[in-house]
């Protein structure tokens, strides 16, 4: 390592520490004081529900913003988001994912894992922003899920899937994608625009410290696919099983083709 790699690393430390730092807070201060005080004002109403979607928009944009201008890590955006309310799909290699497709969609809502809810930072957030609890593994469960999903969609928002339920081992390897998001598609007849996440090296992996964020040269790439419709299958193999195989192959491939030209 040289003298300029030693020099800087401990300089990147401390900025990502910051960052971090600045994240908690932002998801401290949304969650438990300024999202409530739109809520109490606009009383509960969908104007509200707008509102606090902004604001959380606003804070992501700012974040991002922080992360890339410290050269932390370099977020590289194709294709276009669907301006339509719909059902998107993305894969799960690093803790930013929702964040970043946050960016271009800001009045988007996602699933979060049942133990967010005993996270002192996480926990008031996710229920005031009006995101949905996600699998417990019951049949119920999925039920509440799919109408959870198609009120959101109804509402005009995007509602933001990660299928696989944790988080990828390599850049291009996918878990088995979980059934809900493409049950809900089916229900609510709703288009799902695949998003392909391209991140070599991992940053903030399974298994990652944070300060492997510190140590290497980053750079995300989010693609936007093209939305996928019902209509694309034939009348027969409308199903939940035959959507996931389309979607996930889809992102297999564009994750292949970004490998190939790094």
């Amino acid at each position: 390592m040289s003298f300029k790699s030693l020099l800087i690393t401990p300089v990147k430390l401390l900025l990502t520490a910051c960052c971090f730092l600045q994240f908690a807070l932002q998801v401290l201060w949304l969650g438990k004081v300024q999202l409530p005080r739109i809520l109490r004002q606009d009383r509960q109403s969908q104007a509200a529900v707008t509102r606090v979607l902004q604001q959380v928009h606003r804070h992501v944009e700012r974040f991002l913003g922080r992360v890339q201008s410290f050269g932390l890590v370099r977020f590289s955006f194709q294709g276009s988001p669907s301006p339509d309310p719909c059902i998107v799909v993305a894969n799960h290699p690093c803790l930013l994912d929702f964040i970043v497709i946050l960016k271009d969609l800001p009045n988007a809502v996602c699933l979060y894992k049942s133990g967010t809810l005993g996270n002192p930072v996480l926990s008031s957030f996710v229920r005031v922003a009006g995101y949905i609890e996600g699998m417990d593994g019951t049949a119920s469960a999925n039920k509440r899920i799919i109408a959870s999903c198609n009120e959101r969609l109804q509402q005009g928002r995007h509602v933001v899937f990660f299928p696989e339920g944790t988080r990828s081992e390599t850049a291009t390897s996918l878990h088995k994608f979980r059934a809900a998001a493409f049950q809900s598609a089916l229900k609510s007849a709703a288009a799902i625009q695949p998003v392909a996440i391209y991140c070599d090296p991992l940053i903030l992996g399974k298994g990652q410290s944070w300060t492997v964020v510190a140590r290497q040269d980053n750079v995300m790439t989010i693609r936007y696919l093209p939305p996928v419709t019902l209509a694309e299958l034939p009348a027969d193999r409308q199903t939940a099983v035959v959507l996931g195989e389309l979607v996930a192959g889809r992102i297999d491939a564009a994750l292949r083709e970004m490998q190939d030209q790094h």
